[in-house]
């Protein structure tokens, strides 16, 4: 093992978020390093990525762990609030904001705590190593503290949201999570990165007692192509009626499917799931899944995690998903000029290829069996022990420096 690190995660976007990929991957990283020796802290807020307001006491009950309110005495002599619980070794550090959502929080008086919170973390904690994402004003001007200390900071990228270059005045190094990605950063920004893939933490990710058969689609959302999976389920019932579908909500309800430009209610084919802290829960139904991405993806974690499981996936070439599959799945070209921006469903003719490959699956045997362990093969491409050592090598080189 590499020398033992001291590592603060520092965000105001919330690290136990399960409807946020760059939360989960977050999650994942640490409770790796942990797992590996590293000391790992985090200090975070109750913003999440739920489009609607959502209590983060809500989201906190769903991970069944001991939670512990406490008074944080402030510089200033007042006290705030603040919630405690430990994660799979890591001790996390949450300021309650007002609001869930990150368009309203944290609001000028939260920041300047959770900055105040920070400025204590520093001083006891002392990390070799700061990590975060997000472009809060907090969150920056944490940065620049840090920086100012002579800690090195990470700004660890999960999208393609962050164009003005001066994010990363205060930033010692940037990871992303695909080659796409770094291609893009380079190009239109001019942030230079490491690419280092997401991890998986298979016992939250795979499956054991699989009872596959469902086509799964996860997030129902503009962004995700919940225009192209509805065009897929009205094809399906029209064909293949017995072909079950499973909706699985993440940062996106279900209640998209009542927006489209289509009554699904008719649909007999059309099932949904709650979102869950425990992808495994709808792997263990799922046979074949879907993502039709209409934004670009910076890596894909639906279409790692179905590797992980043996699924065969179908996606759209947005983004970093071809990169992301490799060898494995089906990836579809789609109309540039469907966007999540525009609600139109594609034709019967434009997801006929979608269809096909659905039916196929289902009807050979030998096809699906083949396309299974093209997935699994992927896969290994994210062992937990091969992403923690990239991790892990990537950030001791950065604290000696």
């Amino acid at each position: 093992m590499t020398t033992p690190l001291r590592i603060l995660f520092a965000s105001t976007h919330c690290y136990a978020d399960p409807s946020s990929g760059a939360a989960i991957c977050t999650r994942d990283v640490l409770e790796l390093l942990t797992q590996a020796g590293h000391d790992c802290r985090v200090l975070t807020t109750g913003v999440l990525d739920y489009e609607r307001e959502t209590p983060v006491e809500e989201v906190l009950r769903g991970l069944a762990v001991p939670v512990r309110k406490a008074g944080a005495r402030l510089t200033t002599g007042a006290v705030a609030e603040v919630i405690d619980f430990s994660l799979a070794g890591v001790r996390v550090t949450l300021l309650p904001t007002r609001s869930s959502r990150a368009d309203r929080a944290p609001d000028r008086d939260e920041g300047t705590i959770w900055l105040d919170l920070g400025e204590q973390v520093l001083d006891r904690f002392r990390p070799h190593l700061v990590l975060t994402y997000g472009g809060h004003p907090a969150g920056l001007d944490f940065l620049r503290r840090t920086r100012a200390r002579g800690i090195a900071t990470v700004f660890h990228l999960h999208n393609f949201a962050y164009t003005d270059r001066r994010t990363f005045e205060h930033v010692s190094a940037v990871v992303t999570p695909s080659e796409y990605a770094k291609r893009f950063y380079r190009t239109c920004v001019g942030v230079d990165s490491t690419v280092i893939p997401d991890p998986l933490r298979h016992e939250r990710v795979v499956s054991i007692d699989a009872d596959s058969k469902y086509v799964t689609f996860v997030n129902p959302q503009p962004a995700k192509g919940i225009t192209v999976l509805a065009r897929i389920a009205c094809e399906l019932q029209r064909r293949r009626p017995e072909i079950p579908l499973l909706v699985v909500e993440g940062r996106g309800g279900s209640e998209w499917l009542s927006r489209l430009p289509v009554d699904l209610s008719h649909l007999e084919n059309l099932n949904r799931m709650a979102n869950t802290p425990e992808p495994k829960d709808f792997w263990s139904v799922t046979r074949v899944a879907l993502m039709p991405s209409l934004w670009r993806e910076t890596l894909g974690r639906v279409a790692m995690e179905a590797c992980a499981n043996g699924v065969p996936m179908l996606a759209s070439d947005r983004g970093a998903l071809p990169e992301t599959l490799g060898d494995a799945g089906f990836v579809f070209h789609v109309p540039l000029h469907y966007t999540p921006e525009n609600a139109a469903l594609p034709t019967p003719r434009e997801v006929a290829p979608w269809v096909a490959v659905i039916e196929k699956l289902w009807d050979d045997p030998t096809f699906e069996a083949s396309h299974r362990e093209r997935a699994l093969s992927e896969a290994r491409r994210w062992e937990p022990s091969v992403v923690e050592r990239q991790y892990a090598e990537f950030f001791g080189g950065l604290a000696c420096r």
